[in-house]
């Protein structure tokens, strides 16, 4: 799987994303129960010691949540917060990479996580469901070497 398929598994097979009827990729609706994942490509940002290439691959993961009272907007808050601590714990996982038809190995060497927020307030009614975004980025390298 590459970076992108196994992001959406580590998300897919978070608990904390339970309440969720699925992951799209770059789709998603704004009622509660809805998620998507969406990717905005890779920079390079090194190489190591032997000329492997070190990429960067920036997501952001959009969730409609409930949040008609302050204690639904608390347990988003607090679910965002959660989700940063179990994504950022994320080292060494597997990946593979196809670069120029050619399959390698690969490996997501952390996970961070910025701007959890409430982005959307699709009819101005907040009963009707909301959307709330996280930012995530993921560091791997690919063995070419």
């Amino acid at each position: 799987m590459n970076v992108i398929e196994t992001i959406k598994r580590i998300l897919t097979d978070c608990e904390l994303m339970d309440e969720f009827n699925g992951i799209h990729v770059d789709y998603t609706e704004s009622q509660a129960g809805t998620a998507g994942l969406y990717s905005n490509g890779a920079s390079k940002i090194g190489e190591d010691i032997i000329g492997n290439p070190i990429y960067q691959m920036n997501f952001q993961l959009y969730t409609g949540l409930h949040a008609a009272i302050d204690f639904d907007r608390l347990q988003n808050s607090d679910f965002l917060l959660n989700l940063t601590y179990y994504l950022n714990s994320l080292k060494g996982v597997p990946i593979t990479e196809t670069v120029n038809g050619q399959e390698y190995a690969g490996e997501i060497t952390k996970v961070t996580c910025s701007n959890a927020l409430l982005y959307s307030v699709p009819t101005g009614d907040l009963n009707d469901g909301v959307t709330y975004q996280i930012q995530i980025s993921a560091t791997y390298g690919i063995e070419l070497e």
